[in-house]
């Protein structure tokens, strides 16, 4: 049995019973935190130009597209809502498997949903299928897509999303098969958006979704893929990284449930600051820190991080754009130290030009941390030196929202009401949140959907 093979096979036989209720739970409360931060993303700068895509192309089409009038067709409105969901880089991330699941597999499930009037036990276990599957993608082998400049969420979640799509559509084993093997010509997703700053990244998600509706779809009409496509001679792994899967993650399968390692963010910003972050807030709270009186400040971080969030190191300690700043471990880390917070308002085009938190920045070191275990957790470690020669120093093995730290889930609400009311009004954000939050009961999770439109 091929890789590809055991995934369908274990998405063909998963039925909504045999979800715990744990599971059950992170999925409604995933569906939740995700069309939060797409109606807040619907009001940001990316969305004219996401919006402004559709338009061109003739919108029109059963499934909605959050924050805005328009609808389109499945593939389409998955593009544009995962967009929407990556864009603040505000959404959850699989740890292990470095991916962010939800930005692809629920725009994927939501959009077949609305299109096919489907339930909302068939779309939350669709959902699990798609998690499950991205999860183990990544950590078949842990770290090596980003090291090799490859954006795990997006070459991995093309086939999370084809598997996630074909689960909701009813196909059978051999077809769902055929859709991962489909979905392997499709995967793609570099991360040289790291050397200017530039947006490529946010629509990695909603591409991925894409590309699986489509896989699924071609798979559903009899297109057939090798089934060989993840360890075969010219497959995923040999092809993208030069190297065979490792296999024991696909053997926990129905086992071990991945979905419930997914950490919420509390950060609006690349998920290796948060512990970083959790770490500077401490620090200033406990001993009423004022950037003034700082002298230096010494970030120990993992070889795996340096290249994401500290270098270029000219770019890291001035970013050039919003986005920018968001990879910036040293910006990150300075405007907590400033501000005493870290939210969508840090990240804005006026905030990043403030010559007071750029000049703590500027005093942001960075050295390697040779005893990190990471990807096994995205660890902090900060020390503070004052100017009147004290030093103070925290750790954190993972930032706050992952399964060693998890946020309750009213914190998590209260982050979808804050997200959600920069575009709608009162009445409609409790009307989404009683939505999402009833996902499993909902008949047609279309009443959500709509709930999302402006």
């Amino acid at each position: 049995m091929t890789l590809a093979q055991r995934l369908a096979g274990f998405a063909d036989r998963l039925r909504f019973d045999d979800l715990p209720p744990d599971v059950v739970a992170s999925v409604r409360l995933r569906a939740l935190d995700i069309l939060g931060i797409a109606l807040a993303a619907s009001t940001s700068e990316l969305a004219p130009s996401v919006f402004g895509a559709l338009q061109g192309w003739g919108q029109g089409g059963a499934c909605s597209v959050v924050g805005s009038s328009l609808t389109a067709v499945p593939p389409l409105a998955a593009l544009a809502n995962g967009a929407l969901v990556h864009g603040l880089d505000f959404d959850d991330t699989h740890a292990a498997s470095i991916t962010h699941a939800s930005a692809v597999v629920l725009p994927t499930v939501l959009a077949l949903g609305e299109a096919g009037g489907y339930g909302g036990r068939a779309v939350v276990t669709a959902a699990v299928a798609g998690y499950e599957a991205i999860a183990r993608l990544g950590m078949a082998a842990p770290g090596a897509f980003h090291a090799g400049g490859w954006h795990a969420t997006a070459v991995c979640g093309t086939f999370a999303a084809a598997l996630a799509a074909g689960r909701l559509e009813g196909l059978d084993e051999e077809r769902l098969a055929a859709a991962l093997g489909i979905a392997g010509s499709f995967a793609s997703g570099v991360i040289e958006h790291l050397e200017d700053g530039s947006w490529v990244k946010r629509i990695h998600p909603g591409w991925a979704a894409h590309s699986g509706i489509v896989a699924a779809g071609l798979a559903r009409g009899g297109f057939t893929g090798p089934a060989t496509i993840l360890e075969g001679r010219f497959g995923f792994y040999r092809t993208f990284l030069r190297a065979e899967p490792a296999r024991e993650p696909f053997e926990t399968l129905g086992k071990r449930w991945e979905t419930l390692q997914v950490g919420f963010k509390p950060y609006p910003c690349c998920h290796y600051n948060h512990a970083y972050l959790d770490c500077a807030l401490a620090l200033r709270d406990q001993h009423r820190l004022e950037p003034d009186s700082i002298e230096r400040i010494e970030c120990r971080v993992p070889a795996g991080e340096i290249p994401i969030v500290c270098e270029p190191r000219d770019a890291k300690l001035r970013p050039r754009t919003p986005y920018d700043a968001q990879f910036s471990l040293a910006y990150s880390v300075a405007a907590a130290l400033t501000d005493g917070r870290v939210d969508l308002d840090t990240y804005t085009k006026d905030r990043i030009g403030d010559e007071r938190v750029l000049a703590l920045a500027s005093r942001v070191d960075h050295a390697l941390d040779p005893t990190s275990t990471f990807p096994n957790g995205f660890p902090g470690w900060v020390c503070v030196r004052l100017r009147d020669g004290r030093v103070f120093e925290a750790r954190e093995p993972d930032g706050r929202g992952g399964p060693a730290r998890p946020l309750e889930p009213a914190a998590i609400v209260a982050k979808f009401r804050s997200n959600a009311g920069r575009a709608l009004g009162a009445d409609r954000v409790d009307a989404v949140e009683r939505a999402a939050l009833a996902l499993e009961s909902l008949a047609d999770v279309s009443a959500l959907m709509r709930a999302c439109r402006a």
